[in-house]
């Protein structure tokens, strides 16, 4: 047996990366200056700095508990010269700067900004063009993911923010002193942090990874939720199969139309058990649905919820969705699966990859009911496809198919082995 290759001896990469990019940018420079934009002029200011620069840190402060439509409270937008904060509760046009985050040839770095970016698109009806997000890159490096901002900055800059605003009002005004500053810190290094991480990418050759990984935040369909995946967010529609599966998928759907028309949140508008039991007894009459203990639409929003249930009852037979088989993997499946992860855990470890952003456990669960039952059983794995499929494809397939092994001894790390 030959042990397979590992990019270093004992395996520290996390703690290698942090200390390495805190040494080498602790003294990177960020802006100095910040702005309050109340008034068009102000925005325009912004754009024209964001235009000259070429690219800029974006974060925004929302309040989403409420509406379906997040109330935008402030907009943090950093170049490497000065912050701009910029009020919309001051009644200032976003329009301008919202051009600029769909404009290709600008560059627009956040972390963690999914939820950010669609607050662009549900405005604009368009999805940003050219994205960095550094917690992204982070995973792609070697350090956490997810990894909070201000952990990412100690790690990569060496430098600790001061995080204290998380559960403040940002609704409430006049700004206070402590609020401006976090929320200059909360863009202020990212445009550094993001220099930092794509050096290592170039250092990895993995920067094509990350264009991967990032091309998905310019594709509309992030942005539009299917059927599937908003019956999958209905908690308890997990138990559902076939046709109560089908009636679940289309009541999610309308209740999502419902949401977005009366601007309230669709868990709030229509509770997920009274979905899931609507789903499970197939009722599409107002009156059954009334008897629902919990139920609060009536009038039109009710009879468009009885439609939808309607609509899932009518599906053909062919159209409905196959079960998911998520309660009878075999106790061997099980135990190959923690197996399969725990390989792969280590595997990305020892490369500077992290496994949570690489897979999850129901990436890990497919790629084993692939080998055991068959590519037919279960919906492709994420390790079939770009990046993932070039890091991790062969030493899962030389895994299951019984090529490599592992092999523990007292006082040293487990080794992954081929066979001569």
């Amino acid at each position: 047996m030959t042990a397979w290759p590992r990019k270093r001896g004992p395996c520290h990469p996390r703690q290698d990366a942090r200390a390495t990019m805190a040494r080498r940018h602790e003294h990177q420079s960020t802006p100095e200056t910040h702005v309050l934009v109340t008034d068009a002029a102000g925005v325009r200011s912004a754009v024209d700095a964001i235009v000259s620069s070429g690219r800029f840190a974006f974060d925004a402060e929302f309040i989403g508990e409420d509406a379906y439509a997040a109330e935008i409270c402030l907009i943090q937008v950093a170049t490497q010269d000065v912050v701009f904060l910029i009020d919309p509760l001051a009644g200032v046009d976003l329009a301008p700067f919202w051009s600029t985050v769909t404009d290709g040839s600008i560059e627009t770095v956040v972390h963690a900004g999914l939820e950010d970016l669609t607050i662009c698109y549900q405005h604009t009806g368009q999805a940003p063009r050219r994205v960095f997000d550094v917690q992204v890159a982070a995973g792609l490096v070697g350090l956490d993911y997810p990894m909070s901002l201000s952990r990412l900055a100690r790690a990569t800059l060496g430098v600790r923010l001061h995080k204290s605003q998380t559960l403040t009002d940002w609704r409430k005004r006049p700004l206070s002193a402590e609020q401006m500053d976090y929320a200059v810190q909360d863009v202020g290094y990212v445009l550094a942090i993001r220099d930092a991480l794509d050096r290592k990418l170039g250092v990895l050759n993995r920067r094509d990874w990350a264009d991967e990984e990032f091309a998905r935040f310019s594709d509309e369909r992030l942005y539009q939720p299917r059927a599937e995946l908003l019956a999958r967010r209905v908690k308890g529609a997990g138990t559902l199969d076939g046709r109560a599966l089908a009636v679940a998928q289309e009541v999610a759907v309308e209740r999502e139309r419902l949401a977005k028309e009366f601007n309230r949140p669709p868990r709030v508008l229509l509770k997920d058990h009274l979905v899931v039991a609507m789903a499970r007894h197939g009722w599409a009459r107002p009156a059954d649905l009334k008897s629902l203990r919990g139920m609060t639409l009536t009038g039109r929003p009710l009879q468009r919820i009885c439609e939808a249930v309607q609509r899932g009852l009518d599906m053909p037979e062919e159209s409905l969705a196959q079960p998911s088989n998520k309660d009878e993997d075999t106790p061997w499946e099980s135990s190959l699966g923690r197996f399969v992860t725990a390989v792969l855990g280590d595997y990305c470890r020892c490369h500077d990859v992290s496994f949570q952003l690489m897979g999850s456990n129901r990436d890990v669960r497919a790629v084993v009911l692939e080998h055991t039952r068959g590519a037919d059983v279960v919906e492709p794995e994420a390790f079939q496809r770009g990046w993932r499929k070039q890091f991790a494809g062969k030493v899962i397939e030389e895994l299951l198919s019984g090529n490599y092994s592992v092999r523990v001894q007292n006082g040293v790390e487990p080794r992954l082995e081929t066979s001569n």
